[in-house]
């Protein structure tokens, strides 16, 4: 797999700023790039999201507690104090939106993408992979979201 292209992490962060800005109301704000490898470093909720198709890869967005409940509030349009069984669900489907918005963005530069069913994964870790990982933050505010992108052609 070939290493991640400028453009295509310029995508990937276009589906994610329309799931947040547009979907979701927010004001959101991209730090600086890093690279990742043979770690990504998650932080206590992560949705990861598979690429398949003329492009393969994850996505993985990475975050507290408390930022995954203000997503799940404004989702649900009420407040969240904890995160239930609707909450993970909402969460896994927070997951679907970005990676339809990504694949959206994909097919209009003619790439056929697709995405896998998301998959949570609760608590602090470290995810071992072969694969280069650029992470970033995106932040909503004073809260941040780490996005880690692995994607090649």
């Amino acid at each position: 797999m070939e290493n991640i292209q400028a453009k295509h992490l310029n995508t990937v962060l276009s589906g994610i700023e329309k799931v947040l800005v547009t979907y979701l109301g927010f004001t959101v704000q991209t730090g600086v790039p890093s690279m990742q490898q043979p770690f990504v470093n998650t932080e206590n909720v992560s949705v990861m999201v598979g690429m398949t198709g003329d492009l393969r890869g994850e996505i993985i967005l990475s975050m507290d507690d408390e930022v995954l409940k203000g997503i799940i509030s404004t989702m649900c349009g009420f407040k969240v104090e904890a995160i239930d069984d609707m909450g993970w669900s909402a969460f896994a489907e927070f997951g679907n939106w970005v990676g339809a918005a990504c694949c959206t963005a994909f097919h209009e530069q003619e790439l056929n993408t697709n995405i896998t069913p998301p998959v949570i994964h609760e608590g602090k870790g470290s995810l071992r992979t072969s694969s280069k990982f650029i992470s970033l933050p995106v932040f909503i505010g004073e809260l941040t979201i780490m996005a880690h992108i692995s994607l090649g052609e």
